[in-house]
């Protein structure tokens, strides 16, 4: 048995890091692998079953002599551990040498017994008053009992963001959280996601929250970079409340992330983590599967318009003769190419960190390939966090380096391309493969520099190019450097009194070349529509690097007895440099030599440079009255060079209190019912100044053929700023209330909140007389309202050792625009022409505006009366908010003798989403919607004919004839078509993972213990009949945060367009595969 553990561990991690780039796994192989994982697991626990001895006995409470259900009993020093009983009965198997045994339940005393020779141990447990008292992470990185906070703070442990070993942290927060929404925005190698507390603040501005890493404010973009594995535990500050000690950066929210330290034991303590997983497409577009190339019913061979004759089977001629007179014949039906065109994805990550009392090292490397052919990222990871104390001074330091290498496909160059050819509709990747009529055996065009068939020149399609073509000839080729590190001192003056000082930076710097091979079309292409594509190359290097210096002192001191005074007062300074030197050459003399000596003409690029600075004074005053009642007001001023002077100093206070009422009420007090009673308020007023440097002053760029010719010259900007701009207001209240019952098994939290903007950044438009096209002002207004509900039941049941634990949270939210400009009602936000994202004067923000037909009273489409086309309406329409007005997470978990099986499922509803990809499917009639009726002539659905004197007629025989004409011009250009409900139900996590128990690694003294487990993340997806096309929460973003981008790298998206899909985005996957962790 221990020579399979031993090829477990050591062979099968080998050669899974050691797969063939270019060779995809077959289902076959994949299935081999889970086999042998599901057989590892069995085995092993056959053999823990028979080894060691088993101990029995009762948990009771000291007080009521009660037995306890739900108190953990480990063997001290391992992973093996067993629940009690409803009655605190317990069984669980130890070495036949016996060892310790350690009884721990929240808010009692952890005892440790020595077993000896005993085989029956019976404790009783006695409450532990300190222990009630949960550590929250709040400002500066400082440590608080979350009984004295008066806002909503969730702590989420490592074990929890890590089960189903996820890449980007974001990821393993997703449904766990009430009030977070997490939505990962492509499907790419980079699993970008984007992050909302509570909604949106700010109409055209920034909606992330604040990432707070080990007590130093960081952009959230840097979330994405860290090692999960390093992770100790992650708080989420829903609210505002957090922005007096962050700054305005938490106005949105914080999430707070502590990494881990060292270690307790004064050994070291050495891990060692390995995790495969598989990416599949775990849906895809809905397509029509019974007509093929060609248009008005007749069969063209070079056509990708699947407007042709039903399938029959037959053979028949694909693309054109080539010169030599070769010809490609398939067989007239349907094939399944197009989602076969997709590899499977392979994430492997390898983490191994050291612990010691005073430091923590850690090495990690996770490398991805990625669904789309040719696309991967391999990111390494370097942290040493270390801390020593010397008499009154402790010294600090947290360093973590980042490293990321990717080669990925260039969807953006590509675009540009298109849009300078004017080929429209039939480019952008995911419409290249999914517009390729169903009987096209696209993956035989792989080999497109041999295969004569699968050339630039002779590919069958006169319209659209091979899709293995375009994802080998625009490439993005790079690497992202992420470098974190920040310096703690403190000098502990009195037992009440400490002086602190903390120095930071953090710096990324992205060097990447974008290239295009390029074609030249031959004698024989250029007839048939093939255009030139020019070969390319740009060199980039984007660097934005901010330091930041911090000192504060902490005064806490109780007095009175039973009065406890906490006072911060401190000054926070920072400065954020970016610069993105991009320089290209447009034509190359020799092909695929990306040298920029190899151009033809002149160089192009810019490089342009920020520079913006912040410089703060805070202070925050918690005074504390037996730990039971509890209040603190902050206030803080910032003053930020983006604003003008004398608008540029702003001032923000607030208030939050708490009231533990089980502790401040003696009946309250040891109940075994009413556990515990917090109920809490909170007040604060944030702003947000969240504009990019130099708006307002009159800047310049150079503009090509200005003033004519060669002749190098300027224009000016066409966008101004008031220059009596002032911050965004944001004015927050909340209130709460937790509640424990039975002894902690039940715990209920609420919060509701009341969010009110004012003086939103709004773009208007103004004369041109002006010199100028638009302007921002303040000017809108809305507020932002919700509950948010947290459930958890501890343990469920448990019987028979099985110990059953459930948890669930729960968010409403809900805005309404209440003043957008003088005379004006609404503007847009992002999207396209015919369907866009606006703020609307009493409505949600945002909600989706799309073209739409005309219609009765009572919503039938009005047709005319002669084609029964239907008639579209000139003014385009409300459709729906884009946000969520619900999520819902729902977490049960399973545990029996080292045995855990955990689950997530998360629900969104109440929002829309509009799918542009459906309207390219429609216009070459590959959509399952375009073979309804089987393209016989029909009566528009739910129709009527308007009659002379304004009355409405129900539509019964006057049809649509022409049905290709129909979706080509009509059906395709009316944006409502493709508007769905966004609801989904997702089968978020699945982790099932065994503790290996001590017994089976008594005979050896090297590995301390050994968990493997079978993971998967997004396994399922349940989404309306209606929506037939992909994942609503993948989201076109245009744009991004103010400053420059990261050229699409892994990060966080802050583009405040929602519920807008387009043809960039890949389908949606489901991963799967297994972890196996050794600590040594």
């Amino acid at each position: 048995m221990y020579d399979v553990l031993f090829l477990f561990l050591v062979k099968v991690p080998y050669h899974w890091n050691h797969f063939h780039p270019n060779k995809p796994l077959n289902k076959i192989n994949m299935k081999k692998i889970l086999l042998l994982s599901l057989f590892l697991l069995s085995v092993l626990l056959n053999e823990a079953m028979a080894q060691g001895k088993t101990i029995t006995g009762r948990v009771t409470d000291a007080s009521t002599g009660e037995g306890m259900p739900g108190v953990t009993v480990q063997l001290k020093g391992t992973s093996t551990a067993s629940p009690t009983d409803v009655n605190g009965g317990y069984s669980i198997t130890v070495p036949s040498a016996g060892g310790t045994l350690v009884f721990s339940f929240i808010g009692y005393n952890t005892q440790e017994i020595a077993i000896g020779n005993q085989t029956t141990v019976n404790v009783r447990l006695a409450v532990d008053a300190r222990q009630l008292n949960e550590v929250v992470v709040t400002a500066l990185g400082i440590e608080r009992q979350k009984k004295e906070v008066g806002y909503a703070a969730t702590t989420v442990t490592d074990k929890v963001v890590t089960r189903a070993a996820p890449v980007n942290i974001a990821n393993g927060l997703q449904g766990k959280v009430s009030g977070l929404n997490i939505t990962t925005t492509n499907s790419g190698v980079f699993e970008n996601v984007r992050i909302n507390l509570r909604g949106i603040r700010s109409l055209t501005g920034n909606n992330n929250p604040l990432l707070l890493l080990d007590g130093v404010p960081s952009d959230i973009n840097y979330l994405s970079s860290i090692n999960p594995n390093d992770i100790d535990n992650v708080t989420v500050l829903k609210g505002s409340a957090g922005a007096a000690l962050y700054g305005p950066d938490a106005r949105n929210g914080v999430i707070v992330v502590t990494t881990k330290k060292g270690s307790l034991d004064e050994k070291p303590v050495v891990t060692v983590s390995h995790s495969t997983q598989f990416q599949q497409i775990s849906f895809f577009p809905k397509f029509q599967e019974k007509f093929g190339s060609g248009g008005s019913g007749q069969y063209i061979p070079y056509e990708n318009w699947s407007w042709g004759p039903a399938f029959d089977g037959s053979e028949v001629l694909l693309g054109d003769p080539l010169e030599n007179g070769n010809e490609q014949r398939v067989t007239y039906s349907a094939r399944n190419d197009r989602k076969e065109f997709f590899d499977t994805g392979v994430t492997l990550q390898n983490n191994v960190s050291l612990a010691l009392k005073d430091f923590y090292i850690s090495l990690q490397d996770a490398s991805v390939k990625g669904i789309v052919p040719d696309d991967k990222n391999r990111r390494t990871s370097l942290r040493l966090n270390t801390a020593k104390e010397y008499g009154r001074i402790k010294v600090g330091l947290n360093t973590n380096y980042i490293q990321q290498n990717y080669n990925v496909f260039d969807d953006a160059q590509m675009s540009d391309w298109n849009t300078s050819n004017n080929v429209g509709l039939n480019q952008g990747l995911m419409n290249l493969i999914f517009n390729t009529p169903a009987h096209v055996p696209l993956l035989n065009y792989k080999n497109f520099e041999t295969d004569e068939f699968s050339t630039y020149n002779n590919y069958f399609n006169h319209y659209g190019l091979n899709p293995y073509f375009a994802l080998d000839n625009w490439r993005r080729d790079g690497r992202r450097e992420d470098f974190i590190s920040n310096l703690d001192l403190n000098l502990k003056v009195t037992e009440w009194l400490s002086l602190n000082y903390r120095a930071a930076i953090t710096s990324q710097n992205t060097t990447e070349r974008r290239t295009s091979k390029g074609e030249t079309p031959n004698a024989f292409g250029i007839p048939r529509g093939v255009k030139p594509i020019p070969g390319t190359v740009e060199e980039r290097n984007f660097r934005n690097t901010r330091l930041s210096s911090e000192a504060f002192a902490n005064f806490n001191r109780t007095f009175a007895e039973d009065f406890r005074l906490n006072v911060i007062v401190g000054t926070y300074v920072r400065q954020d440099d970016a610069r993105d030197t991009r320089v290209g050459a447009t034509s190359l003399v020799v092909p695929e030599l990306f040298n920029l000596d190899n151009r033809v003409g002149q160089l192009t690029g810019g490089s342009p440079m920020r520079r913006t600075r912040l410089f703060s004074y805070y202070g925050s005053a918690s005074l504390s009255y037996k730990g039971w009642a509890n209040v603190e007001v902050t206030g803080r001023n910032d003053e930020i060079s983006t604003l003008a002077i004398g608008n540029n100093s702003y001032f923000y206070p607030g208030v939050s209190g708490s009231l533990v009422l089980t502790d401040a009420i003696s009946v309250l007090q040891n109940n075994n019912l009413l556990s515990y009673l917090k109920l809490r308020a909170g007040w604060n007023k944030t702003a947000n100044a969240d504009i990019a440097p130099y708006q307002l002053a009159a800047t310049f760029s150079q503009s090509s053929g200005f003033p004519y010719g060669t002749l190098p010259g300027f224009t000016a900007n066409n966008t101004t700023y008031d220059p009596n701009l002032k911050p965004e207001s944001i004015e927050s209240r909340e209130v709460g209330v937790e509640t424990g019952f039975l002894r902690g098994r039940i715990n209920l939290e609420a919060t509701y909140y009341n969010q009110k903007m004012e003086d939103q950044i709004i773009p208007v438009q103004v004369s041109g007389a002006t010199g100028y096209t638009s302007a921002y002002v303040n000017a809108a207004s809305f507020i932002n309202k919700g509950v948010e509900l947290d459930l958890r039941l501890t343990p469920l049941v448990n019987v028979g050792g099985v110990d059953i634990e459930f948890r669930a949270n729960a968010t409403y939210n809900d805005t309404e625009i209440t003043k957008v400009f003088e005379g004006l009602d609404e503007i847009a936000i992002g999207g396209y022409t015919n369907a866009s994202n606006y703020a609307v004067k009493g409505y949600p923000a945002f909600i989706i505006k799309a073209s739409d037909y005309n219609r009765d009273p009572q919503g039938r489409v009005i047709v005319d009366a002669v084609t029964g086309l239907p008639t579209q309406n000139t003014t385009i329409q409300n459709f729906g908010r884009t946000a969520p007005k619900w999520i819902v997470g729902l977490n049960p978990s399973a545990s029996w003798k080292g045995l855990n099986l955990s689950a997530l499922f998360e629900y969104k509803t109440g929002h829309y989403t509009y799918n542009d990809i459906g309207q390219a499917m429609a216009w070459t009639g590959v959509s399952e919607a375009t073979a309804a009726n089987n393209r016989e002539r029909f009566v528009f659905p739910n129709s009527v004919i308007m009659g002379a004197d304004g009355t409405y007629t129900p539509n019964t025989n006057v049809t649509i004839n022409n049905v290709e004409n129909f979706y080509v011009g009509v059906y395709r250009t009316v944006a409502s078509n493709f508007i769905t409900s966004a609801a989904s139900w997702r089968f978020r996590e699945l982790s099932l993972s065994y503790d290996l128990p001590a017994g089976l690694l008594g005979r050896q003294k090297i590995i301390k213990s050994a968990t493997v487990a079978v993971v998967g993340r997004n396994l399922y997806l349940w989404l309306p009949e209606s929506n037939v096309y992909t994942d609503p929460d993948f989201v076109y973003t245009a744009g991004g945060n103010n400053g420059f981008s990261n050229s699409g790298t892994t990060g966080v998206t802050s583009g405040n367009t929602a519920g807008i899909t387009n043809s960039s985005i890949n389908p949606p996957v489901r991963n799967f595969g297994g972890t196996i962790t050794l600590t040594f």
